[in-house]
């Protein structure tokens, strides 16, 4: 058992996600798995959840070796993280799918936090100011523009050169021509 067997058909994640559509009464339409990473320690894999309110979830999923009934070694996965909305959340219950009343307790216990804290998220999502996308270069910083408004100046000087030599020859040419009979 590796933590790149991890996906969303994993049996707890499969459960985690069912509980919690459940006990938030929300569709979780976007289920990811992300890469192998070390979090507090420990390699985990991360797996995002979002909720369809715009909430979301974020579960580490480790590998660790537990006794079965039998006293023989086994691998299973463990949850020893989660994150609501970008932080961390203490863990309280048990988040092991092997006894299913317990589990589905700790993640309905998760669920109603989350339903708790909606009216929250939404107003804090409200005030948030909408940025436009930039359009055109980047900015630039100092330096840059005094180097760019140099050479601008530079070109600017040369074009000045051209267009008064261009005025001398125009005004000589006038002259001649107003000298004629």
């Amino acid at each position: 058992m590796k933590l790149s067997d991890i996906t969303e058909k994993t049996p707890l994640v499969k459960d985690f996600v069912a509980q919690l559509k459940k006990s938030t009464k929300q569709a979780i339409p976007i289920v990811e798995v992300g890469k192998t990473a070390r979090v507090s320690g420990a390699s985990a894999r991360p797996v995002d959840m979002v909720l369809e309110n715009g909430q979301s979830v974020k579960i580490y999923l480790r590998v660790v070796t537990a006794k079965d009934d039998n006293g023989k070694d086994v691998e299973r996965f463990d949850i020893f993280r989660i994150d609501i909305n970008g932080k961390s959340t203490p863990l309280s219950g048990d988040y092991d799918n092997s006894y299913k009343p317990s589990f589905d307790a700790s993640v309905t216990a998760l669920g109603n936090m989350l339903r708790t804290g909606q009216n929250a998220f939404d107003k804090k999502r409200a005030k948030q100011k909408i940025r436009k996308p930039r359009t055109g270069p980047a900015p630039k910083n100092k330096t840059q523009q005094l180097n760019e408004l140099v050479n601008d100046a530079g070109d600017l000087d040369k074009t000045i050169d051209i267009k008064t030599k261009e005025k001398a020859g125009l005004e000589q040419q006038l002259t001649t021509l107003t000298s004629q009979p």
